[in-house]
Parts: C-alpha cells; sequence; structure tokens
C-alpha cells in the first residue's frame, strides 16, 4: 500500500518552496532589470551615434534641442532631426519608462512617439552652455508675429567646440517629458519651465533625500519628478543610476547628481565637475 503524505510533510514542502522563491524572485527581477539596463544603454548609445551621423552631414553642427518657436515638431528638435538616421523609433523609448502623460495639458493630444531621453540644453546667464539647446540665439533668422529676437548667444553648435566630448553629455534619461513642447525635448536647468518638463538638471549640491516636486501646471497638481531633488529631472531607475550618451559617441550609467557635483553657475569662471557644460 503506497503512503500518502501527511499533512505536516506537505507543509514542510510548501515551506520550502516559499523559501526558494522568496530567495530567486528578487535575483529574477534584478537580472530583468539589468535586460532593460543594457537595452536602454544601447538606445542611448544609438541615439548618440545618430545625432553624430547628423552632424557629419551639417558641417560638424549639432542639431538644436528645441526649436525658435518652442512647438515640437512644428520646427524641428533633436529627435526629429535625427530620425533619418535611426534604424526604428522606438529605441526613443525606455522600456522602464511608464505610458504616464503626468505633464501633458488636456488639449495637447496625443503625440507619435514618447521620448525618454532629453538632450543637454544647459542654460548659464542666457547663453547655450549644453551641446543641444534652444534656438532662441541671435543668429536665429525666423519669424513668428514678427522676426524673432534672440535671446540666447547661439543656437546652434558644432562638435568640435566642445572642449570635453569625452566628459560632456548629450542625452541623458529623463522621463515624463511634454514631448511635444520643446522644453519637453531637452534638459535646461530652468525650473520654471517644469510645468511642461520636468527641466531640473542634476546639482550635487543640493540637500540629498529631499524630493523633487513641481507643480504640472495642468490642474492636476504637484507631481513628485525625483525622490533625491540632486538628480533632478533625471530618471535614475537602475540602482539610483541612470544612462548618459557623450559628445565623443560612448555612453555609461551613472548616479546623476554626480554628473553635476558642482555646476556651472558663472561663464566666466566654469566648474569642472559640470558634466553638462560644454565649454568648461
Amino acid at each position: 500500500m503506497k503512503k500518502a503524505f501527511t499533512l505536516i510533510e506537505l507543509l514542510v514542502v510548501i515551506a520550502i518552496i516559499a523559501i526558494l522563491a522568496a530567495i530567486l524572485f528578487p535575483v529574477f527581477a534584478q537580472a530583468k532589470l539589468a535586460a532593460k539596463k543594457a537595452s536602454s544603454l544601447s538606445n542611448v548609445k544609438q541615439l548618440d551615434l545618430g545625432v553624430l551621423m547628423y552632424a557629419n552631414d551639417s558641417d560638424d553642427r549639432l542639431p538644436m534641442g528645441s526649436g525658435f518657436s518652442w512647438w515640437y515638431p512644428l520646427d524641428g528638435g533633436w529627435s526629429w532631426d535625427v530620425e533619418p538616421y535611426l534604424k526604428s523609433l522606438p529605441i526613443m523609448h525606455d522600456s522602464t519608462d511608464g505610458d504616464g502623460k503626468q505633464f501633458w495639458p488636456t488639449w495637447m493630444g496625443d503625440p507619435i512617439v514618447e521620448i525618454s531621453y532629453a538632450s543637454n540644453g544647459l542654460i548659464v546667464q542666457n547663453h547655450n552652455r549644453g551641446v543641444m539647446g534652444m534656438a532662441q540665439g541671435a543668429d536665429v533668422t525666423a519669424t513668428r508675429n514678427g522676426p524673432v529676437t534672440g535671446w540666447l548667444d547661439v543656437s546652434t553648435i558644432t562638435s568640435t567646440t566642445v572642449t570635453k566630448p569625452a566628459e560632456t553629455i548629450m542625452l541623458a534619461t529623463r522621463f515624463g517629458g511634454d514631448d511635444a513642447w520643446g522644453m519637453g525635448d531637452m534638459v535646461s536647468g530652468n525650473t520654471g519651465w517644469d510645468f511642461a518638463g520636468p527641466n531640473a538638471l542634476p546639482d550635487g549640491t543640493r540637500t540629498p533625500n529631499v524630493p523633487y516636486v513641481v507643480n504640472t501646471g495642468n490642474g492636476k497638481g504637484n507631481f513628485t519628478v525625483n525622490a533625491d531633488q540632486r538628480n533632478g529631472s533625471i530618471a535614475c531607475p537602475y540602482s539610483n543610476q541612470a544612462n548618459f550618451s557623450f559628445v565623443d559617441g560612448h555612453a555609461k550609467s551613472m548616479v546623476p547628481y554626480a554628473t553635476r557635483q558642482v555646476p556651472t553657475t558663472d561663464i566666466a569662471n566654469p566648474s569642472d565637475k559640470d558634466m553638462w557644460d560644454a565649454y568648461r
């Protein structure tokens, strides 16, 4: 006669399975996150190479982060300009970036592509100090209800003017941006644009572990962009790291505030610890 399992034996087996599951499930989750991180790193590198190919065909001039009208893609933006150099549009989307549209005004409608990466559009003292910033320079030759008056120094730069290409950020993971509005396609550091951004750059000098909260400006109240304000609006879903690409074409993961340990606040005395400043 075959002996059946006793209740105690069955409970012991269930307990062992539960213990193994508790041990293995976090391992599986970490492996899945590592795969997503590698995929995102590949995406941002491909986007970076697309930007460099665009520049190669444009006399070394990099695309703008946002056009003069600030309405994307009416008059361009880096992702619009490099699209012909990309094999597929989905590489603009990070798999850990949810489909939440917290920052979209109700009248905006749906964009064609949800972009999880933003260009380095650092602005300091009305100067474009980033790599792909706002097309609002004195060199703008466009009209919008009359001639456009430039309030920045230049609109676009060449890659050869970047003093430290291997240490200067070109693109970064940034979730929740309003892709149809100009500032949603760049990270400027101008927190006044955060209703359509967010746009705050990392800042290693801020108080740690204080949430970065902005008002969406569309009637939906406040939104917590980041659990640590030092990271600004840069998304860091990979064990507090984000993926970045650089002007020389390489990409790597870093803690966001480590890229800007001391921000440039005076262009006459740029900070060597600000990896967003193209002219330091």
